[in-house]
């Protein structure tokens, strides 16, 4: 169990009673539009909670000053051995420098604690702001990744997109570690 504090989030493991929280952007349909889920059910939440509650790699971002969840954080290693991260947050909190916020304390935590020489992201092409997040956190784009397919429509079949894929460098390390929103 981890929780990395920033000036105003606790990043954390999740907690069966941060369900009210969670759901109000996990169900969302513009969370979801470039994610590889579709707007969760209850049901869907509830086992994600379960799920993830153990692990320190997922984790939720508590606004301190009121005590409720605001976004999740996280990062999952691919078949390369590469760290990535990933996040979602309540649309009702964007815009506010939670996600640079979070981002900035998740990027400092693998390089510091970890012991990792590098961090990736990657997002769909038309999801701006998320690319526009990674960017302010100091990641470079790498590339552009076309036929990429993360979730299939209703029928089951693939959804093709194009994504850009960002590295951040622990040597270029450029966020900041004073997580003020920049």
């Amino acid at each position: 169990m981890i929780t990395i504090e920033t000036n105003r989030l606790l990043l954390r493991n999740y907690r069966a009673t941060d369900f009210e929280d969670i759901i109000k952007y996990f169900s969302d349909e513009e969370v979801s539009r470039f994610e590889d889920f579709y707007p969760m059910s209850e049901e869907q939440v509830r086992n994600i909670i379960i799920e993830w509650q153990d692990m320190d790699n997922r984790l939720v971002a508590e606004l301190k000053s009121k005590q409720n969840v605001i976004g999740s954080v996280g990062y999952w290693i691919d078949n390369d051995g590469h760290y990535c991260i990933d996040y979602d947050f309540n649309p009702g909190y964007c815009g506010q420098g939670y996600a640079t916020e979070a981002g900035n304390a998740l990027v400092h935590y693998l390089f510091e604690s970890v012991g990792v020489s590098a961090v990736y992201g990657d997002c769909d092409v038309q999801n701006v702001s998320s690319w526009k997040l990674l960017e302010r956190l100091g990641f470079q784009r790498i590339s552009r990744l076309d036929n990429q397919s993360y979730k299939n429509d209703k029928l089951g079949n693939p959804i093709l997109i194009s994504t850009y894929l960002y590295e951040l460098d622990k040597a270029q390390l450029k966020f900041n570690i004073s997580n003020k929103k920049i």
